[in-house]
């Protein structure tokens, strides 16, 4: 008997099935290359800002990538639960290319901040109907596999954008990283065509009425985000306390220097790759309430042991953690969305979502400026303090409900 012949036979499926469509790879490359074009319009306006001494210049770019989405989300949520979800992302990409075009051609900071809003307010659509697309290309089967891979892209993009951005910056600068951003959405639109044809639209789950409070209403009645909507919204706004807190916590307490506090960054991404990828595993990519609690958790730990152990070398693998959890909750989440909401309303509960973390992200960069209540080491141990109870608190909860938290989510 060939038992190499077998074996090559017997494990043929499992490996067909550990595969992501083609179709699907092409959309997650696109979305990761203008992921890392978001960065260089992103870290280039910040240092126009401050090379220029305007004071509020990166606040002003902040709130200009922020309130587009809290504002029109749920609108443009409805729009592509309503139409063709490749259409509208199509026309969105587009929008975004120009806009950002045009501050490349165009001086002015205050404009270039204003074009870059109105690119905002597009992005909005387009990441919506690209959440949307995605089940879509990569199958029933993949999905999850494919959030794996898409997360841990973004954390890869997150971590080599603004290190990019920076080199391009003081060679080229602004306007060149404006350019290449608007380039970065013609790449992601070609991807989108190339990925999604116009006869898979009629399965993307259309439908032909949709009220705005929708997609509120699916996720807060979805099996497991409903009960985990506090504990993921306690999470958001940790992780944005500790991105303004943690700047002066490691310069003033660890008194590290320029290179370190830059390490310390890397190293949140760097874990976070891992954790995306350990969770798109067939054995977990299912568990979503595990991945999520287990997620927070992560987090949690790693910000509250940073805060109350001061020391550089104790710090890294900490934030090596954090970015772990970080990961292992992203895919849950995303996963967890997919599976638990219904298809005709995946756009408006996407675009929702989004909403909701802005103004938990916006909410938690106030709460970690500066302030003469709370030292900027008491705001990094809350930042770990705030999800540790709130997951806690589900766990709790889930147990009460008798919902495993280990076991699977039905689909």
């Amino acid at each position: 008997m060939d038992t190499q012949k077998t074996r090559r036979t017997t494990f043929a499926p499992l490996r067909r099935s550990m595969l992501v469509p083609a179709p699907a790879l092409v959309l997650i490359a696109g979305t990761l290359f203008s992921r890392v074009g978001d960065s260089f319009a992103s870290v280039g306006m910040m240092l126009d800002a401050a090379d220029k001494g305007l004071r509020w210049g990166v606040t002003e770019v902040c709130l200009a990538e922020l309130l587009p989405t809290v504002i029109a989300a749920p609108f443009i949520g409805s729009l592509v639960d309503r139409a063709s979800a490749r259409s509208v992302g199509l026309w969105a990409l587009v929008i975004q290319a120009l806009s950002l075009g045009g501050a490349a051609a165009l001086d002015g900071f205050h404009l270039r901040v204003a074009l870059i809003a109105l690119s905002g307010l597009a992005g909005v659509a387009s990441v919506t109907a690209g959440f949307k697309i995605l089940p879509v290309v990569a199958g029933e089967e993949q999905t999850g596999r494919a959030n794996s891979l898409l997360t841990a892209g973004l954390s890869a993009a997150g971590l080599l954008g603004p290190a990019l951005a920076g080199l391009l910056h003081s060679a080229w600068g602004t306007t060149f990283l404006l350019g290449a951003d608007a380039v970065s959405f013609l790449a992601l639109a070609w991807c989108t065509a190339l990925a999604v044809p116009r006869s898979v639209d009629v399965t993307l789950g259309r439908r032909p009425a949709t009220k705005l409070s929708d997609g509120y209403r699916a996720l807060r009645h979805a099996p497991v985000v409903g009960l985990l909507m506090p504990t993921l919204a306690a999470a958001m706004l940790a992780t944005s306390i500790e991105s303004v807190a943690g700047v002066y916590y490691l310069r003033d307490v660890v008194h590290g220097n320029d290179s370190v506090f830059g390490l310390f960054l890397a190293t949140w991404a760097l874990g976070s790759i891992p954790g995306a990828l350990l969770a798109g595993r067939a054995g977990w990519s299912r568990r979503h309430l595990a991945l999520i609690l287990g997620g927070v958790l992560g987090i949690s730990v790693g910000l509250l042991l940073a805060g109350l152990l001061p020391v550089a070398p104790v710090i890294f693998p900490l934030f090596l953690l954090g970015g772990f959890g970080n990961g292992v909750c992203n895919v849950g989440l995303r996963n967890a969305v997919h599976t638990g909401v219904p298809a005709e309303v995946h756009g408006s509960a996407w675009a929702c979502y989004q909403a909701l973390s802005r103004c938990c992200i916006g909410l938690g960069y106030l709460l970690g400026t500066p302030n003469s209540l709370v030292s900027s080491r008491g705001q990094v141990i809350v930042s770990g303090a705030i999800p540790l109870v709130f997951s806690l608190w589900a766990m709790l909860r889930s147990l009460r409900r008798k919902q495993p938290v280990v076991g699977e989510v039905p689909g």
